[in-house]
């Protein structure tokens, strides 16, 4: 293979890797602008009907374990069956309008106003007060993601040394970036 054929190959591959690069940077502006518009509507991003929570109470332990982390995926109200661990908008007084997440412990109830279901934590002795309406569904738990919990925990406990590593990898990857280009230059240079 001869050199231009090899320049040939070196410029579609660049080519090849902008696009990539490109199609990243506008699925991570698009993921962005998703999370930041659910965000202000008070509501949970949604990606692919997917969405991430973060349990901040107990009252789902031993299943779902507080300050954990799952994985959520948006069905219909009328595919939702008794046993199911449900996230939905709370109509309870107490935290009106926030995600909840319960277990829905007797079949869905059909009225005129729609579905609604009867649920409860499984630490606690009691069901929900109000129950959780249909409209109001987020979507059914999928699995706990224990890794993303651990991973959370991980930040919180050493927030400060995983920024000092951070920064310390900037700034090397700076210097070897310039060192590159430096030396880059010199063998332009050397060569004429």
């Amino acid at each position: 293979m001869n050199s231009k054929q090899q320049n040939e190959k070196i410029k579609l591959v660049k080519r090849a890797l902008s696009v990539f690069w490109w199609i990243v940077l506008i699925l991570l502006f698009a993921l962005l602008v998703n999370i930041i518009g659910a965000k202000l509507l008070g509501r949970v991003p949604s990606i692919f009907n997917y969405s991430i929570m973060n349990i901040i109470s107990g009252s789902m332990e031993d299943e779902i374990p507080k300050d954990s982390y799952i994985l959520i995926k948006k069905i219909d109200a009328e595919d939702v069956k008794c046993g199911d661990i449900i996230c939905f908008y709370s109509d309870d007084p107490k935290i009106y309008g926030m995600p909840n997440t319960h277990r829905v412990v007797e079949d869905p109830i059909i009225t005129d106003d729609g579905i609604e279901f009867v649920t409860k934590g499984d630490a606690s002795p009691i069901r929900d007060s109000v129950t959780a309406k249909g409209d109001r569904l987020i979507g059914v738990h999928v699995k706990n993601l224990d890794g993303l919990t651990a991973f959370s925990n991980l930040l919180k406990g050493n927030l400060l040394i995983i920024v000092i590593i951070g920064l310390q990898i900037c700034i090397v990857a700076m210097v070897v970036y310039v060192a590159v280009i430096t030396n880059k230059k010199n063998q332009k240079n050397e060569k004429q």
